[in-house]
């Protein structure tokens, strides 16, 4: 479900994130990096615009993977996901969320921080999770650690990933992408 996903980020790295602001911030947003040459970009519900903003972006750019983040119940999910969009992000993780991803076949990212976190989403077939967030939980050295332990496990860095520190997460065995705000 998962592995066409993973092999567009692993050849893009960089996933640019976008969400606040009006509707004309946000589109004017996405055109910058649509400029910019990104090909994958994560809209977060985190304004009143953002999902009218993103539907509109996925209708004019087909070719182009957007994906919804901040989903924080199953039943946000299921709502965002008649819209069709590439992939749905969460800050979290939980079982019920977890199960309606699996039943409906949706490109569904979890979000951890811990080793139980982890645990959970491999449990349920997700093995590519976001780090969330990532400069505030550790960061590399528990990324790190996380590659000796859960070897089937790879992640999206992203909270505090900046220009400056991305491309030593992208140097670890366990990570395929990083996500942030501040790509431009």
């Amino acid at each position: 479900m998962q592995s066409k996903l993973i092999s567009l980020i692993k050849k893009n790295k960089k996933i640019p994130i976008v969400g606040k602001g009006n509707y004309e911030q946000i589109i004017n947003k996405f055109h910058n990096l649509v400029n910019n040459k990104y090909k994958i970009i994560e809209i977060t519900l985190r304004s009143k615009y953002a999902l009218k903003a993103a539907i509109d972006i996925k209708k004019n750019f087909p070719e182009l993977l957007i994906g919804i983040g901040s989903i924080t119940s199953a039943s946000q999910l299921l709502e965002v996901y008649k819209y069709n969009f590439d992939f749905y992000i969460s800050p979290g993780i939980n079982s019920k969320i977890l199960k309606i991803a699996n039943k409906y076949k949706i490109k569904y990212i979890p979000a951890v921080s811990t080793p139980s976190e982890v645990m959970l989403g491999l449990e349920y077939k997700f093995n590519l999770m976001k780090f969330f967030p990532s400069e505030f939980n550790g960061g590399i050295k528990k990324l790190n650690t996380f590659a000796d332990i859960f070897a089937d496990a790879i992640f999206i860095p992203t909270g505090g990933i900046n220009n400056s520190n991305f491309k030593s997460y992208l140097k670890l065995p366990n990570v395929i992408g990083v996500g942030s705000t501040n790509f431009k």
